[in-house]
């Protein structure tokens, strides 16, 4: 399945983006002290794969 949407997003423990162009790091904060770091990719197209899906922990 691939989204094309605005706003449509993929998640997953390690994620693979392939572009022509990437933007600066920035910081955006995540719980406690751990902070994450997002950036833009600029292509025609770019394009994002899940490398690692998340693993979901039952109790």
């Amino acid at each position: 399945m691939i989204l094309r949407g605005r706003g449509d997003a993929v998640e997953g423990e390690k994620l693979v983006a392939v572009g022509r162009k990437i933007s600066k790091p920035i910081i955006i904060p995540e719980t406690a002290r751990h902070r994450a770091q997002q950036i833009y990719i600029y292509g025609k197209p770019a394009k994002c794969y899940i490398d690692k899906p998340v693993r979901i922990l039952k109790k």
